[in-house]
């Protein structure tokens, strides 16, 4: 008979179910906590509103400040929302954390618990931010239906891999404090170094490949057709591959978790 193997053992996952569904009734069923995520979604796309002009994305050389602005903001705010909502899941329950952990919890089954509620509520946030957009902003996809899954995915990933940056942000630091100062360093990085609103040269251009919110905006800024419409040395951030971009947020997501699952256990390792 083959034998399976399986990344957590029958213990793990009982822990993993048990965390699931205490994070998932703290996130889902709290209104003190759900209706402040949703109402970040027509907080963003207000914002949004204020800079999209009219016909943007079918004259975008008529509208270039338009254009390169609304293409950053919406990974943006995807990217913030996420960001805010992970940066204190771990260091606000480290008290807890450390004495389940030496009660028996399995750190890994924790972490994977936060990620999937985390998953969560990125898939709602994008999800709402992708639909809700289609009212303030007039994409102009060639092809609607793959044009529209490629700009949900580009706010999903983005969202993805934001979290798990301030999820390794959080495993990183002992009180939730001490995360002001580099969650607002992350913030501002994705301000400077999306691509769409500032322009550098190399070596300082490199700075870009290390943020998140570049890829989705160049995502976004591909399948609207800026990248016809400015020059490449312009907007070089829209001549990216999209597939390759979204594979990017991927590895992000993928590091960012495993150097956060490292992190955990070697603060716990005395419980091995």
């Amino acid at each position: 008979m083959r034998k399976q193997v399986e990344f957590l053992p029958r213990p793990g996952r009982i822990h993993y179910r048990a965390c699931f569904l205490r994070y998932f009734r703290q996130t889902f069923t709290n209104p003190w906590v759900f209706v402040p995520i949703l109402l970040e979604v027509p907080f963003m796309l207000l914002i949004v509103s204020f800079v999209y002009e009219d016909g943007t994305f079918y004259e975008p050389r008529w509208h270039n400040t338009a254009a390169n602005c609304t293409v950053f903001l919406l990974p943006f705010a995807a990217g913030l929302m996420s960001l805010l909502g992970s940066y204190r899941e771990i260091c606000k329950e480290r008290e807890i954390l450390t004495r389940e952990v030496f009660g028996g919890l399995n750190v890994i089954s924790y972490l994977g618990a936060k990620i999937s509620v985390l998953t969560l509520v990125g898939l709602v946030q994008s999800l709402l931010l992708s639909l809700g957009s289609l009212a303030v902003v007039d994409f102009n996809f060639a092809r609607p239906a793959l044009g529209f899954f490629a700009y949900f995915l580009a706010l999903f990933l983005t969202n993805s891999s934001m979290a798990a940056i301030g999820l390794l942000v959080s495993a990183l630091l002992k009180k939730s404090e001490s995360a002001i100062l580099p969650v607002l360093i992350i913030i501002v990085m994705q301000v400077v170094f999306a691509g769409a609103l500032i322009q550098f040269d190399p070596p300082v251009r490199s700075l870009t490949f290390i943020t998140p919110t570049m890829y989705g905006t160049s995502i976004i800024g591909s399948i609207t057709g800026l990248g016809e419409a400015f020059p490449v040395e312009d907007r070089v951030v829209y001549s990216y591959n999209i597939w390759m971009s979204m594979f990017i947020l991927l590895v992000f997501c993928f590091v960012c978790y495993v150097l956060t699952a490292i992190k955990l256990k070697y603060d716990y390792r005395t419980k091995d």
